[in-house]
């Protein structure tokens, strides 16, 4: 029983998940009818973007007022959104996502990872 005991802690702490690296979700600036009004302009992006481990963590750099982000799988068209949050947990499968965020004056913020 001792050495099936060690077989399994040592299988176990063998077996740890592996952390992915954060992701930078480069975001444009566009309206919120997904016109994009400067096409990869330099502007003033008061939102940090990151996805880790299956989440998208956001930064607010300045106030922006009340926001809602929105998470779209491009493939499949699977969807996750929250209001005011700065971590929304997205999926981990591998494909193309479309982040959107949009504040409360109508500015849309747009990326993709």
């Amino acid at each position: 029983m001792l050495l099936f005991s060690l077989h399994f802690i040592a299988v176990t702490a063998n077996a740890e998940v592996q952390k992915e690296e954060p992701q930078d979700v480069k975001l444009e600036k566009g309206h919120s009818g997904n016109e994009n009004t400067h096409p990869r302009s330099l502007l003033n992006i008061p939102i940090v973007c990151i996805y880790m481990d299956g989440a998208i963590q956001l930064s607010l750099l300045e106030e922006v007022g009340d926001w809602e982000v929105t998470v779209t799988n491009q493939l499949t068209s699977e969807e996750w959104s929250a209001t005011n949050s700065l971590l929304l947990n997205v999926s981990t499968a591998s494909g193309t996502y479309l982040v959107q965020i949009v504040t409360e004056d109508g500015t849309l913020y747009y990326g993709t990872y």
